[in-house]
């Protein structure tokens, strides 16, 4: 038997495996999504709990939040700001459908609506599992059809933006950063105060530990102190661990005694993908936005992921980023106040 560090070990040296194997298949993402499945594979093969540490799956959003913060410019707010009303009004055209649709399905197949309804919005899984215990809803297949969705999103759109919506440069970059301007070295001793800010404010702000960084970072390349972009390998690693950290999310067990749900709730991800790319391909045409940068901008994927495959896709990470964040504000802040008050659904009492 491995010891308890023995099996720590184990487990992000296959994540580092399986995103070296996905790296020479030339795949989307291949060190998360390499090393999700390396994670589920190792889980399903040895039935064996696995081990991850919840320091380094913070650590990896930092680094990648100071990764994206990086690709971010004195014209991007510029840019992006005669977006903001047509993004909104899809972002809320797509949560309303996705609404409507886990409503409609929880009547079907007589699931409570606070449950089929949380099991439907794109929104971040961590932030869908606390809103679901706030309102007392099935926490546990809240989280099996998040992962039904985030398995989906990840496999199906970076595959769609590299091979059917990418333009220009494409490839396998580990590094997201792009320098306008010489790099100040001291702003690496910065990147240790952003963990510390996120840490004490992740009570009180969403996503605080990949918005915190690149808004920090962000910050500092908007006011002309460029930001030190950090070597390709921190971008790898953080990659591996996020995709240790999503595969270890993943049971296996729980998707197989779920059953039918399962399928379900996989076919809804994928008709909300479906309108996502309809809304994506308009949102292109309404604006100057390249059709890789809208169409991830819009997909229902999480901020990190669809920012890496902009870069990927020869899109643009920092408006990818920045419209993907109105989003997650959009959806924690706005949707804990709208649930509670729509018929069949009672907030947990105070």
């Amino acid at each position: 038997m491995l010891s308890c560090s023995g099996r720590l070990f184990m487990t992000y040296f296959t994540g580092l495996l399986g995103g070296i194997i996905f790296y020479f298949l030339h795949l989307p993402l291949p060190w998360i999504l390499g090393s999700l499945m390396a994670m589920i594979a190792y889980k399903f093969t040895f039935s064996q709990k696995v081990i991850y540490s919840t320091f380094l799956k913070n650590i990896s959003y930092v680094i990648l939040g100071i990764e994206i913060g990086n690709t971010f410019t004195d014209h991007t707010f510029q840019l992006i700001s005669p977006y903001v009303v047509p993004y909104l009004l899809f972002s809320v055209m797509l949560i309303a459908i996705s609404l409507l649709f886990g409503f409609l399905i929880s009547k079907i197949i007589r699931l409570d609506a606070a449950t089929g309804m949380l099991g439907a919005v794109p929104g971040g899984l961590s932030a869908m599992i606390a809103l679901s215990d706030s309102i007392k809803s099935n926490t546990v297949y809240v989280t099996i059809f998040h992962t039904v969705r985030l398995l989906a999103v990840l496999f199906i759109v970076p595959f769609a933006a590299v091979h059917f919506f990418a333009h220009g440069e494409t490839g396998q970059r580990a590094s997201l950063a792009i320098q306008t301007d010489d790099p100040l070295f001291w702003t690496v001793f910065a990147y240790p105060l952003f963990f510390y800010l996120a840490y004490h404010l992740r009570n009180r702000v969403p996503a605080n530990y990949i918005l915190i960084p690149m808004l920090s970072t962000a910050f500092l390349n908007i006011a002309h102190l460029p930001a030190y972009p950090l070597p390709d390998v921190f971008s790898i690693g953080a990659q591996v661990m996020l995709g240790v950290y999503l595969g270890q999310s993943v049971s296996v067990k729980e998707l197989i005694k779920s059953g039918r749900y399962v399928l379900i709730f996989c076919f809804l991800s994928m008709v909300v993908i479906g309108i996502s790319f309809i809304f994506g391909y308009l949102f292109h045409l309404m604006t100057s936005l390249d059709m890789a940068t809208s169409m991830l901008s819009i997909a229902p994927g999480g901020l990190v992921e669809m920012a890496l495959t902009a870069q990927t896709a020869g899109g643009d990470p920092s408006v990818v980023g920045s419209l993907q964040t109105i989003r997650v504000l959009m959806i924690v802040l706005i949707l804990p106040l709208m649930l509670p008050h729509i018929p069949g659904i009672k907030g947990r009492s105070r």
